[in-house]
């Protein structure tokens, strides 16, 4: 028989420890010679980036020193960390930047290292016949930051520039027999998924290009993962139609494969990210999205006939890869966590190849994510993913209503997901209701929803995180006097909003969320130097939007307690935007709590900051519910908290 106990105070299982110590972030696959590698990001071990092999016959492997962590800081997102070509393991090191090569058993340093200038490499291919690698490199020299096409000469480790011009570069990728490049490129004030163009040149044994020409995209076009076929035929993703399908270019002609009223591609916040993948027999595997979730399937590119493939996996991460036989992918679904996989084409059965240990919470305790749509203002639909809460120990009294937890995900051109998320499980398995919301501007439900937040930013996404408490309250399905919500990053500005020009939350967290919008376009790295342009107006021209929607200006409409966390080195939000807040906070006495933590960044990395994170988190909401717990978790100090 299950306790009665009020919801959020029930205990769980699923610890705070625990859950960091499943704190493993997956990046960068490639396959070599029956090889499958990855890179891991390992909370554990401070974030130290790890590349990992697996193959049908053996265990996993680490493949680098000890002392070495891979990770490249191009656009501060990084991604397209490493290439391993016969054996050959080339990667970006996080210590120094520079671009190292292991094999035989040493490591071998590749680029040089110039005074008062910091070289970053992402996105590799390796040109066999001028035994070069190319990729993207951001060279940072004072206040300039340049985006290039380079080459790496393996031989002589020198770098030469091959095409510049554009702000920003990515999927330099090479065709089978070696003779053509192709690559995407934008300029600001685009974002990639905003406007990006295809390019195509000649490359000869030299290493050197010519016949250099633009394929297609831009002029609020994007193109999205240039790939080539074993036969040599160039394919990637546009959004042309209204919606992100895959397209071939052959013969002078732009073929759609597959059109449909479906997103494939997902916006290009890291390098080397990929949601098709084409076989040794010319066949196209693919993903697209339903519902906000991820669904497999086989392109019979003749006819554009799309087979779906039934798989238990909703959410796909990094990219999709394929050797004769089998495809490689990084997945998750509603109650299977994410893991490195093989499926067998011919047999259809698929098997980890990452290690996974048992899941922390047995099955009957899991929530899994129904997807759920409502109305919004302006008689827009918004959607997201409701968890209840859910324990086989625990249940509250019969005519109790749960504690809801609102999540507002970053971006904010990103999406949330229905995938097994020990993150939200701490919350449903203590007796929260959690609601991830897929706000106007989200990816997946195509251009035109993703394009609803342009202009609009801190508006749509407030509106759409209100209506979704609003109608989970309607539904009976959430208490009215219990609603939070949460937020890192363009989440945290949405969490900072909805709790200065609304009154409708309870509480909030903010993890390393803006409250000047000004401050942000003003101080903000190369990548999102004009993001704000987009999402808000350019500046100076529209000042007045800036500060009208900027809660540190506002903060004589605060009345409700903000628990604030952010890290000390962050770059993207610096820790100046919530020590704005909790000045305000102080000076109104309003009840807060604010951790800053050193040595994190944007996103959290370290163990013990996740541990204090969490832990933090749930001492406030309980607080503030005023709900007790036997739970033996650190207290904080509340300041104004009566």
């Amino acid at each position: 028989m299950k306790s009665i106990k009020p919801y959020g105070s029930w205990q769980s299982k699923l610890t705070s420890n625990l859950l960091a110590q499943k704190g493993k972030r997956f990046g960068q696959m490639h396959l070599d010679d029956g090889w499958l590698y990855w890179l891991e990001s390992r909370a554990s071990e401070q974030g130290r980036g790890v590349i990992v092999r697996s193959s049908n016959k053996s265990l996993c492997e680490e493949v680098l020193p000890d002392s070495v962590s891979v990770r490249t800081k191009v656009h501060e997102y990084g991604g397209g960390d490493f290439l391993v070509k016969q054996g050959s393991v080339y990667f970006s090191n996080a210590d120094d930047n520079r671009v190292y090569v292991f094999e035989n058993g040493e490591l071998t340093a590749l680029t040089p290292v110039e005074t008062n200038v910091e070289d970053r490499y992402a996105d590799f291919d390796l040109h066999e016949a001028s035994q070069s690698l190319i990729c993207v490199r951001e060279r940072h020299q004072g206040e300039t930051v340049l985006n290039q096409l380079v080459r790496i000469d393996l031989k002589l480790k020198r770098v030469e520039v091959l095409h510049e011009g554009f702000d920003f570069y990515s999927y330099p990728r090479i065709s089978p027999l070696g003779h053509r490049l192709c690559w995407t490129c934008w300029n600001q004030p685009d974002m990639p998924w905003d406007s990006a163009e295809l390019w195509l040149a000649d490359i000869h044994d030299s290493g050197q290009i010519d016949a250099v020409h633009k394929v297609t995209g831009g002029d609020n076009v994007s193109v999205f993962q240039p790939e080539w076929s074993h036969g040599g035929v160039l394919h990637y993703i546009s959004d042309a139609s209204g919606w992100s399908n895959i397209y071939s270019h052959q013969g002078g002609m732009l073929n759609a494969l597959a059109p449909t009223n479906n997103d494939f591609g997902v916006p290009q916040w890291v390098f080397g990210q990929g949601t098709y993948t084409i076989t040794h027999d010319d066949k196209i595997y693919a993903l697209y999205f339903v519902e906000g979730q991820q669904q497999l399937c086989l392109i019979e590119e003749d006819s554009g006939h799309v087979e779906p493939v039934a798989l238990p996996f909703k959410h796909f991460e990094g990219r999709l890869l394929s050797d004769e036989d089998n495809l490689y992918f990084c997945a998750s679904g509603p109650a299977i966590e994410l893991a490195m996989y093989r499926l067998d084409l011919a047999s259809g059965r698929y098997h980890a190849l990452s290690e996974i240990s048992p899941f922390v919470l047995p099955a009957g305790d899991v929530s899994i994510a129904q997807p759920i749509s409502f109305p919004s203002a302006n008689e827009r639909t918004a959607y997201a993913f409701y968890y209840p809460p859910k324990s086989s120990e625990f249940e509250a009294s019969e005519n109790d209503l749960p504690p809801l937890i609102v999540m507002s995900h970053g971006g904010p051109t990103a999406a949330t997901n229905c995938a097994l998320d020990p993150g939200i499980q701490f919350w449903t398995n203590r007796g929260f209701a959690v609601v991830d919301v897929n706000y106007g501007g989200s990816t997946g439900f195509g251009k035109a929803y993703r394009d609803q937040l342009n202009g609009q930013w801190g508006v749509i996404d407030v509106e759409d995180c209100i209506a979704a408490a609003n109608f989970l309250v309607a539904e009976k399905r959430a208490n009215p006097d219990g609603l939070f919500i949460r937020g890192g990053s363009a989440g945290g500005y949405t969490t900072l909003c909805a709790l200065t020009f609304f009154d409708v939350f309870t509480a909030g967290m903010s993890r390393y969320g803006v409250s000047d919008l000004e401050a942000l376009a003003n101080e903000c790295h190369k990548f999102e130097g004009s993001y704000s342009d987009k999402l808000v107006g350019p500046l100076p021209d529209a000042i007045d939007i800036y500060k009208a929607r900027s809660p540190i200006y506002h903060t004589e409409q605060l009345a409700c307690p903000i628990l604030i966390l952010q890290g000390a080195d962050d770059k993207v939000v610096p820790p100046n935007q919530a020590e704005k807040m909790v000045c305000a906070l102080e000076e109104k006495k309003i009840p807060y709590a604010y951790l800053l933590f050193e040595g994190e960044g944007h996103g959290f990395r370290n163990a013990e900051t996740v541990v204090k994170a969490l832990n933090a988190e749930l001492y406030f909401y309980r607080k503030i519910l005023g709900v007790e717990s036997d739970e033996n978790i650190d207290a904080i100090e509340i300041k104004h908290l009566n």
